[in-house]
C-alpha cells in the first residue's frame, strides 16, 4: 500500500502564522490554490482514490487535485488536524505567552506538544489517532495507492511514527509518500 499525503494549500492564517487547528475551518487563499495546481502535475496517473481531512481547506485541495484525477473522495475524521482548542485563532507570540513555553512552536513542529490543558489534543492524542488511520488503511486497503489530503500535524506526525530516510519541509501544499 502507498500512502501520498498532501498538505492543504495556503490559507490567509497560514500567510499570517495564526494557528488553525479543528476549530478554524478556513478556505485556501489565492496563493493556496495556485500551490496545490502546482501539486496536481506532480501526482503520479495510478491513485486509486482520494481520501480528505472534512476541514475546508484539506476538501478543497482533494477537489483542485481531483479536477485531472477524477476519483472518489472519502472524508475521513481521522485525518483531520488537532484540536488547539482556547488557542485556535491565535498567532504563535501569543500562543507562547499563555503557554508560557518559548519552544510551544517547536514542539508543535516536532509533535511533542500538550494543548490538553487548553482544551485541546496531546501529541499522543493525534499520534493515537495518525496510528488508527494506518492501521484501517492497510487492513482494508492493502494493495492501493492513496492520495490523502491533510494537515501538517497529521504530516508530521506520519513522519515521527513511520520514518523515511529524510523528512521533506511539511509546508502548505507538499507532497509526502510512504509505502507500507
Amino acid at each position: 500500500m502507498k500512502l501520498i499525503f498532501v498538505r492543504h494549500g495556503q490559507t490567509e492564517y497560514n500567510r499570517n502564522k495564526i494557528v488553525q487547528g479543528q476549530e478554524v475551518d478556513a478556505v485556501l487563499n489565492d496563493e493556496g490554490i495556485r500551490q496545490v495546481e502546482a501539486v496536481r502535475e506532480l501526482l503520479p496517473s495510478d491513485i486509486d482514490f482520494i481520501i480528505s481531512s472534512p476541514l475546508k481547506r484539506a476538501a478543497q485541495t482533494a477537489e483542485i487535485l481531483n479536477r485531472s484525477l477524477q476519483k472518489e473522495v472519502i472524508y475521513n475524521r481521522d485525518v483531520m488536524e488537532l484540536r488547539y482548542g482556547e488557542l485556535a485563532g491565535k498567532g504563535w507570540p501569543e500562543i507562547v505567552e499563555i503557554m508560557g513555553d518559548p519552544d510551544a512552536h517547536q514542539k508543535d513542529k516536532d509533535v511533542t506538544f500538550d494543548y490538553s490543558p487548553h482544551n485541546g489534543d496531546s501529541a499522543d492524542d493525534l499520534k493515537r489517532r495518525v496510528a488508527k488511520f494506518v492501521e484501517d488503511m492497510k487492513r482494508e486497503y492493502p494493495d492501493k495507492t492513496i492520495l490523502v489530503t491533510t494537515h501538517g500535524g497529521v504530516i508530521d506526525s506520519m513522519h515521527i511514527l513511520f520514518p523515511q530516510k529524510e523528512k521533506p519541509d511539511s509546508g502548505n501544499a507538499t507532497v509526502h509518500e510512504f509505502e507500507f
